[in-house]
């Protein structure tokens, strides 16, 4: 057989995009130098551009049928498998072993981290738990019907009269809280003033203590942003008085 019957039977295949690699390039390298098997190619070719045609075009000649299919019968060789690829197929086998064994660890390890969480927020939900009880308890202590209220005094003395004013002079609020007040005369009240740090005293309220001596002014009509020097209560006619008549009875010093 000589060398352009060897190639004339590639070409077949050439024409067709069915040959690879090796067989390829030198088939191709032939071809530069042989314009005989250039000009059967281009034959092949057009007799494959009409078969491509015959499914929606024109009939092909029959000629250029047989001679294509008589061209790719010589073509009686097998595409045998490289033995290379058996030798990678253990080879993938791991691999896909390996990857399959790293999600399960992923997903191990996330499970792990999961539990961890669930277990962590357990913990502070049963902390903030206990936390909540004890706040429960305090505001029962002040606020339940059943609770006792108890007040602790000398057991040596009588308990003293006592009082505390809470004052905002920005927004002229006033809270005052007495205890321990004795009773009062007749047609008599305490009143509360305030002793700015110049100026006469001012008027704040006036009030009779309960069967306990306990009383509260709440925020009495008084001037805004008067700077107090001190706090001072006197024993007045029950309507109240714009100045003192008597000797403050209980004096308290801004600051002290």
């Amino acid at each position: 057989m000589s060398i352009h019957e060897q190639f004339a039977e590639d070409l077949a295949l050439y024409a067709l995009g069915a040959l690879q690699g090796e067989e390829r390039t030198t088939i191709e390298q032939h071809l530069a130098g042989c314009a005989a098997c250039r000009q059967e190619l281009e034959q092949l070719r057009g007799d494959t551009a009409y078969l491509a045609l015959s499914a929606s075009g024109p009939q092909p000649p029959q000629r250029s049928r047989q001679r294509l299919m008589a061209a790719i019968a010589k073509e009686s060789r097998r595409v045998e498998v490289p033995k290379h690829a058996f030798v990678w197929w253990p080879v993938l086998q791991w691999i896909g072993a390996a990857a399959a064994a790293a999600v399960v660890a992923l997903l191990l390890h996330q499970n792990s981290e999961l539990k961890q969480r669930m277990s962590a927020m357990k913990t502070e939900f049963a902390r903030q738990h206990i936390q909540l009880e004890r706040a429960n308890r305090v505001v029962a202590s002040f606020t339940a019907p059943e609770s006792q209220q108890i007040t602790l005094v000398a057991a040596q003395a009588p308990p003293q009269p006592q009082g505390k004013a809470f004052y905002l002079r920005n927004q002229g609020s006033l809270v005052f809280l007495a205890s321990n007040m004795p009773a009062l005369p007749p047609q008599k009240a305490y009143e509360l003033w305030i002793i700015p740090t110049s100026g006469a005293p001012i008027p704040a309220g006036v009030f009779k203590p309960n069967a306990h001596g306990g009383a509260t002014v709440l925020n009495p009509p008084i001037p805004t942003g008067v700077e107090a020097k001190a706090f001072a209560i006197t024993v007045e006619p029950e309507a109240g008085v714009d100045a003192p008549t008597s000797k403050p009875i209980m004096v308290g010093v801004a600051g002290e």
